[in-house]
């Protein structure tokens, strides 16, 4: 076993794309350290890039920045036709899911927009061998994000049967298939528990019923919101997505927040991506199902068609965590074994803090990059047996400033 640390020289180049505003900012850092001192020099970044409030698109421009939160794309259904092809695509396709009863098509009879909003519109009628027709869009084709806020207004449409949902989901599958790559639901709907709405995720170990969330009822029986009027009123659905938790909102008002933690049902068994693996590119999606396991739990009453989903628009927003960032963020600090095992450890530390907002961090482990890490815990498997592994942990921020080490021994 190993009880000194012997010199070493580490020369580390770190690239990072910020997705909202096509940002590639590099930064470079050279470490030396050797067994009685350390030198860490972090190149520090004068950021010059655009600012994100500069890059907001001309349909946007109409949309009041507040809180910070800029508008990175948006439609407001402000024409007629078909959706716009440059922002939604059109699944059209026979429901193969959840038992569904609909046949998704891009007919003006399902979907319109009419100059102000976007009409999705079931129906009872007989079509590709299902009973119902509705539409489905999304941006798969076109646009992803990573982390913001995302937001629709809408008036929902009424009825036992009716399944209406606003979600996301992960353009590539990194993690493997659903769910364990995730989805986001940022407002799902049932027609039988009409006032009721619910925002949930799903991971590889919680999904289905088991997926972790809320609902309204809670801000309702408090008093937090009016009496919900789904049929005559339009309401505002949004959840806030960062590195760490998804926060959802109805009319604004906070409903339900999860978050990354060490301590979830046994999470230090598992890679974190297992229950957290909302650290990639996610797409927006719209649709009215009929029926299905949850929609059509209590039947469908054919008297309510049509039946419409109207949205009044689809909003993204993200936060400009580049412009004006020159300051590192602080180092991490106390590093935690929250269990270990043979040579597989589950590690925590105490977040960096940093004037704008943390991007990421590297684990660095004998000298070598391991992984990275948007939360501050990771699981390092296949350490040295018999050994004192060396450990770096280093933070990074939007705009490439590199914090100075963490430095830990986890001895096997």
């Amino acid at each position: 076993m190993i009880k000194k640390l012997l010199s070493l020289s580490l020369v580390f180049v770190f690239a990072f794309v910020f997705i909202g505003c096509d940002i590639i900012t590099t930064t470079t850092m050279t470490e030396t350290t050797t067994t009685t001192t350390q030198t860490t020099t972090t190149t520090q970044i004068t950021n010059t890039e655009t600012p994100l409030t500069d890059l907001i698109p001309e349909e946007c421009s109409v949309i009041d920045v507040v809180d910070g939160w800029v508008p990175v794309w948006c439609d407001e259904f402000s024409y007629t036709g078909t959706v716009d092809p440059t922002k939604w695509t059109v699944n059209v396709k026979k429901a193969d899911t959840n038992d569904e009863k609909q046949y998704y098509t891009n007919r003006t009879e399902n979907l319109y927009v009419d100059g102000n909003n976007l009409i999705i519109t079931a129906l009872k009628e007989s079509y590709g061998g299902l009973a119902y027709t509705s539409s489905k869009i999304w941006t798969k084709d076109t646009q992803s994000f990573k982390y913001g806020k995302f937001e629709m207004r809408a008036m929902i449409p009424y009825g036992r049967g009716t399944w209406p949902a606003f979600w996301m989901m992960p353009s590539t599958s990194k993690y493997g298939g659903w769910p364990d790559s995730g989805e986001i639901d940022i407002i799902e709907h049932v027609g039988y528990d009409l006032n009721n709405f619910v925002g949930t995720i799903h991971t590889e170990r919680f999904y289905g019923g088991n997926g972790r969330g809320g609902n309204t009822s809670l801000i309702e029986s408090k008093g937090l919101v009016p009496i919900i009027d789904v049929v005559n009123q339009y309401h505002t659905y949004s959840v806030i997505w960062d590195e760490t938790s998804i926060t959802w909102y109805f009319d604004d008002v906070q409903y339900a927040k999860v978050s990354y933690s060490s301590s979830i049902g046994g999470t230090a068994n598992y890679d974190t991506t297992v229950d957290w693996p909302f650290d990639q590119n996610f797409y927006l999606i719209l649709n009215l199902a009929i029926g299905g396991t949850w929609g059509g739990a209590m039947g469908i009453d054919d008297t309510i068609f049509p039946t419409a989903l109207t949205v009044d628009y689809v909003r993204v927003y993200q936060q400009d965590y580049v412009s004006g960032d020159t300051q590192a963020p602080s180092a991490p600090t106390n590093p935690h074994i929250v269990k270990q095992s043979g040579t597989s450890v589950y590690l925590t530390w105490t977040e960096a803090e940093d004037d704008m907002n943390i991007a990421k961090y590297y684990i660095y482990v004998n000298n070598a990059l391991v992984k990275k890490s948007a939360v501050p815990g990771v699981l390092i498997t296949n350490l040295k047996l018999d050994y004192d592994n060396y450990i770096v942990i280093m933070a990074e921020d939007y705009a490439g400033n590199l914090s100075m080490p963490l430095e830990t021994i986890i001895t096997t």
